[in-house]
């Protein structure tokens, strides 16, 4: 194996395909039923899959940007990797655990006790999914933070070496002047 392969950002899409072919072979129900505005969806353990995998692509390009260019934080990368494959497994878990019910049930005059609990799974559920999207939103501001500071120091960097160059030879320059003008 390569050292690219053993990387810790690679949970990032290990995790959801690891777990939600687990989810898909263990969960009561060959699908999850989500409640968002007044509307139910329905959607397969591949499309919850995909889902995870889409809102992770952009997290794991900048992890590897970040160790490519060497300005990677050890915590930051590791703590970003781990709430987010435990935010993910937890979601699938809570959808492998959840019963099936019928969207009738919703309209029944007194509560059900099963519509009941697979209402708190499926808010428990977009709750986490919330902050999931909020944990990548938020390494991705600080990994652009640190590419913006990165290019700053770089050319920061330049402009000195630059500005070095130019009075070295201005100075050069100056003591050939002055030699051939006495002689």
């Amino acid at each position: 194996m390569t050292a690219r392969l053993i990387r810790a950002e690679n949970l990032l899409w290990a995790v959801p395909i690891l777990f939600g072919l687990l989810a898909n072979y263990a969960a009561y129900s060959d699908v999850a039923l989500l409640y968002i505005d007044e509307n139910y969806y329905i959607l397969t353990f591949p499309t919850l899959i995909g889902i995870c995998l889409l809102t992770m692509l952009i997290p794991f390009m900048m992890h590897s940007v970040l160790r490519d260019l060497g300005q990677r934080s050890f915590f930051a990368s590791w703590a970003h990797v781990f709430f987010s494959c435990l935010l993910i497994a937890t979601i699938l878990f809570i959808y492998t655990y959840a019963l099936p019910i019928n969207i009738k049930w919703r309209y029944y005059v007194g509560e059900l006790p099963a519509y009941k609990k697979w209402s708190y799974y499926n808010t428990l559920a977009l709750g986490i999914f919330q902050l999931l999207v909020y944990i990548q939103a938020a390494y991705l501001i600080y990994g652009v933070g640190v590419l913006v500071k990165h290019r700053v120091d770089q050319k920061r960097l330049e402009r000195e070496h630059y500005d070095y160059i130019i009075d070295h030879l201005d100075q050069s320059n100056n003591g050939g002047l002055s030699k051939s003008a006495v002689a």
